[in-house]
């Protein structure tokens, strides 16, 4: 009985803290329907001027060309099985469409940052028109969500892998503080490739209609590190714990943007000093304390991404 409801306390407490900025958030307007996907098919005017070519068999020249509009999309296309027993190549849901353009869209975020730019280049890159953008938000907020979903499933599954192996007694088991710093560094890391537009991407995942969602993934990878971790507590520890690792993972986000030393040394030495500290604390009341503090931390991170963007307090 007293496990039960230490359990039912615990998970009360933690909907609560996740609650709480979900429900400020619930008066913003609702998503845009999406256009339709077989407008999005069509190829832009510059590709449907192009000249076809006098010969067949310049279908198989292997020699590279400037323009190929007859070039199959990048990945593979998904098939589906009619009702006939027939597959089709051409039908394409539109969030299977969607996901196709965020994730080639990220390859455009170094140089055009997390916009509806990069969205339409990352279309055209699949031989779709630069109408495409429209069927997301002008604010790249969904391009951002999507990249920080692809990194949380990243994270679970290496995770999940290394769990295997400890489990197959293929590896040793590491301590808590090594695992939890380990697999916060994974997942920052996952950054590195547009660490310089990533103080953009924060400031539009503060945007009120965005934080649900931005507070969901945030609280579902840090779970899912824990839960790897091992964590077996059924008392206020389990709201506690995660209370203050996401303390650590937006602080130390916060130093990362700043950090001008090789391979982020000086980051991944702050994160190690941070574990360490959370991993001493000696009582409850130290416990609660940190817990606050994590708060107060993430108050002031905010600050320091507005200063970052206002150009203020720029990587070196």
């Amino acid at each position: 009985m007293a496990a039960a409801a230490a359990g039912s306390l615990r998970r009360a407490g933690w909907r609560l803290w996740r609650g709480r900025a979900v429900i400020r958030c619930q008066l913003s307007p609702p998503q845009r329907p999406l256009q339709a996907s077989a407008v999005l098919r069509r190829a832009s005017d510059e590709q449907k001027k192009e000249p076809l070519a006098s010969s067949s068999q310049q279908q198989f020249d292997s020699h590279p060309t400037d323009h190929q509009p007859e070039q199959e999309p990048q990945g593979p296309r998904p098939s589906y099985t009619g009702q006939g027993g027939q597959e089709s190549e051409d039908y394409e849901s539109e969030e299977q469409l969607q996901h196709r353009i965020l994730t080639a869209a990220l390859e455009f975020v170094p140089e055009h940052g997390w916009t509806a730019e990069a969205i339409a280049e990352g279309a055209k890159t699949l031989g779709l028109s630069v109408a495409a953008a429209g069927m997301f938000h002008s604010d790249g907020s969904e391009l951002i969500l999507h990249f920080v979903s692809q990194c949380n499933t990243k994270l679970s599954d290496l995770l999940e892998q290394e769990q295997k192996l400890v489990q197959l007694g293929k590896a040793e088991r590491k301590p808590t503080d090594q695992f939890l710093r380990d697999a916060v560094e994974a997942r920052l890391r996952m950054l590195i490739p547009y660490i310089e537009k990533w103080p953009q991407a924060l400031s539009i995942l503060l945007l009120p209609h965005n934080i649900p969602s931005s507070l969901n993934l945030l609280t579902s990878m840090i779970d899912d590190i824990w839960h790897y971790a091992g964590d077996q507590s059924t008392d206020f520890n389990w709201y506690t714990r995660r209370a203050v690792l996401t303390g650590i993972y937006n602080t130390t986000e916060l130093v990362m943007m700043q950090d001008s030393s090789p391979d982020f040394e000086d980051t991944w030495r702050f994160l190690e000093s941070r574990v360490a500290d959370a991993m001493n604390m000696g009582n409850t009341a130290n416990q609660v304390q940190s817990t606050g503090e994590a708060v107060v931390q993430g108050l002031m991170g905010a600050a320091v991404t507005i200063r970052n963007l206002a150009g203020l307090n720029q990587r070196r």
